[in-house]
């Protein structure tokens, strides 16, 4: 089931321990929020067993700092349950790419990341690189 929220949407990957947000356009911090909390409420039940989230950034908007900060604890918060890797689908956009990997180098939880074009992309690193 997808849940929506502003230029956030989430759902799950059918028979994988994946999460999968889509973001359009500008986010505010609310919807931030919201994308942490339902990612987490999603992953629950695979804390013991690793999960992985994908965050498709292909159609956003860059961040501002204060959102920036948010993503931040989000990685932190995602990592803290049982994440083990984080997959970003940027499009062509070396910009977001950046902004991304700055904002899991600044959560200080080294956790695996990989950065492609497309969700595919990322799908297929996940379960042949990751193993998830």
């Amino acid at each position: 089931m997808v849940k929506v929220n502003g230029a956030q949407s989430v759902e799950t990957i059918p028979g994988r321990r994946i999460v999968l947000s889509t973001g359009v356009g500008i986010t505010t911090i609310d919807e931030l929020k919201w994308l942490s909390k339902t990612i987490l409420e999603y992953a629950a039940d695979w804390k013991n067993s690793g999960w992985a989230y994908i965050a498709d950034c292909s159609k956003m908007s860059p961040t501002t700092n204060e959102e920036s900060e948010e993503l931040v604890t989000m990685t932190k918060k995602l990592v803290d349950a049982g994440c083990k890797a984080l997959g970003f689908s940027e499009g062509s956009s070396v910009m977001l790419k950046l902004q991304a990997h700055k904002n899991t180098l600044r959560s200080e939880t080294d956790v695996l990341e990989g950065h492609f074009a497309t969700v595919d992309q990322v799908l297929d690193w996940l379960e042949n690189e990751v193993n998830i």
